[in-house]
């Protein structure tokens, strides 16, 4: 391990002079995250903060011929400490790589430059982890380039001298921008419970008490103004979720109540029980407990007396978008639903979907061996939620949902079947219910993040961890219209 105060002190060696400047990551023209950066000759300093609450803070020692020597690494959350610092070694020849941070891609052209060539294979290694990578950097003429790394193909402008001026990646609506200057104050620092920066909207932490004894702890965010607002609850997935929906940088649900309260209404979002702030027990809870819960938190919104009880509906992603069926076929009263990658196939269908999905796009598995791979996966002992989940048949809960519902599930989910959103759909309409839509958004995962590979593991590697707008541009509009709600005051 590299001791901090030595690589503070190389860095102190540095010269005086400093190029400062920030490359900003915008997705569909929204921006997702900016990278600052000071670069020396023998260093580089790299802020990276992405979808304004997750912050990368890199110090690396750079040799003259551009591979790097060492790094310290911060990690931390909008409105958190920072995480105890990471420090790596570089392998000899070597640059760090990381997709969140853009000037990753700058180091493979320089360190490409160096090496020579017009078709040269940069050696890369994590910033959090030992590993090694190879970076494909492809000249094309003096100043444009191609660049790929895991999966992505960046197309890269760069100054005659090799400054990256700007990067793309067509297949996920992503530009990179070089900015020469670009003011924090412009992307604030946005706490993931917290109400916005620009103060569009309130925000306030909540506790519910529920029949069975736990508490539900969540974040009500609610227009400006006295209402009564409409109001919506926005439901997790399967696996342990928080609030949110995810830890920083991706936050679907929180992307998803920003957009509805911009629209002038109220939303509530809770932890699962048993995760984060809420009690209870989360490992022996199943689908219909959740749904119990969600009962709970409507009936609260209700009591509010700044919501209108007649005006309350449900979004609910993935395992959500089973539950918001479930309830709403319960709770005559639900004024809409939507419903983001919903099940509307048997919980062993999905099962087999996501399964042989991994598998069939697994090189290392053999063609041959592609069935007993699949066979013996899903032989892997479930949790008692997942039992629960499977067992379920989603239909009979779409025909008892009588009120109107959107259904937009990614074109490119390969975790649960696309088909599931025409099913969906066809069984509300089969009992009578006239105001059903269905979108599917190209290019979008189930991670609601534009992707064209879609696998789950693959997430990480993504350049943008905003949900697709698309997506929020979608529910949010829709949901307005329904619950008819006012934009909030300015």
């Amino acid at each position: 391990m590299i001791a901090p105060m030595l690589l503070a002190a190389a860095l102190a060696t540095s010269p005086a002079t400093a190029d400062r400047y920030a490359l900003v990551t915008l997705e569909s023209g929204t921006i997702v995250g900016v990278n600052w950066i000071e670069r020396r000759p023998d260093s580089l300093h790299s802020r990276s903060v992405l979808t304004q609450s997750s912050v990368i803070d890199t110090r690396i020692v750079r040799n003259a011929d551009g591979s790097a020597v060492r790094a310290s690494t911060l990690l931390q959350m909008a409105g958190a400490d920072p995480r105890a610092p990471i420090e790596r070694a570089a392998p000899r020849g070597t640059i760090f790589w990381s997709d969140m941070s853009p000037v990753s891609i700058e180091e493979a052209v320089l360190r490409a430059r160096t090496l020579g060539g017009d078709d040269v294979k940069v050696a890369a290694t994590s910033l959090f982890r030992d590993s090694r990578d190879e970076i494909s950097v492809a000249r094309l003429d003096s100043t444009d380039w191609v660049v790929t790394c895991h999966g992505k193909r960046y197309d890269v402008l760069t100054a005659a001298d090799g400054r990256m001026l700007s990067a793309s990646l067509p297949e996920f609506g992503v530009v990179i921008e070089r900015r020469p200057s670009f003011a924090p104050a412009s992307y604030p620092l946005w706490p993931p419970n917290a109400a916005p920066p620009d103060s569009a909207y309130r925000a306030a932490d909540v506790s519910i008490r529920a029949p069975a004894g736990h508490v539900l702890a969540g974040t009500l965010t609610r227009p400006k103004g006295r209402g009564p607002f409409p109001a919506v609850v926005l439901i997790t997935g399967l696996s342990p979720s928080d609030r949110n929906g995810g830890q920083p940088p991706w936050m679907p649900l929180r992307d998803e109540a920003d957009a509805l309260t911009r629209r002038g209404i109220a939303v509530l979002r809770v932890d699962d029980r048993g995760v984060a702030a809420s009690t209870g027990d989360h490992a022996s809870s199943t689908t219909l407990d959740e749904a119990a819960d969600v009962h709970t938190e409507v009936g609260w919104l209700r009591a509010q007396t700044f919501i209108d009880g007649r005006r309350v509906g449900l979004v609910g992603y993935s395992e959500g978008g089973l539950i918001a069926p479930i309830v709403a076929s319960e709770d005559p009263k639900i004024a809409a639903i939507v419903t983001l990658d919903g099940p509307a196939v048997s919980g062993p269908e999905v099962a087999r979907y996501q399964t042989e999905a991994a598998v069939v796009r697994d090189p290392s598995i053999a063609p041959a061996d592609r069935e007993a791979a699949i066979r013996k996966l899903l032989a892997d002992t479930l949790t008692v939620r997942e039992k629960s989940y499977l067992s379920l048949d989603p239909l009979p809960y779409m025909r008892g949902t009588r009120c109107p519902a959107l259904i937009v599930h990614g074109a490119n989910d390969l975790h649960v079947p696309v088909r599931s959103a025409e099913r969906m759909a066809w069984a509300m309409r089969g009992n009578g219910n006239r105001d059903v839509t269905v979108r599917l958004i190209p290019a979008v995962s189930h991670s609601l993040l534009y992707d064209p590979v879609g696998l789950s593991g693959g997430w990480v590697y993504l350049p943008g961890f905003l949900t697709a707008p698309e997506v929020l541009r979608s529910t949010s509009e829709w949901m307005a219209g329904r619950l008819r709600a006012r934009r909030a005051e300015p």
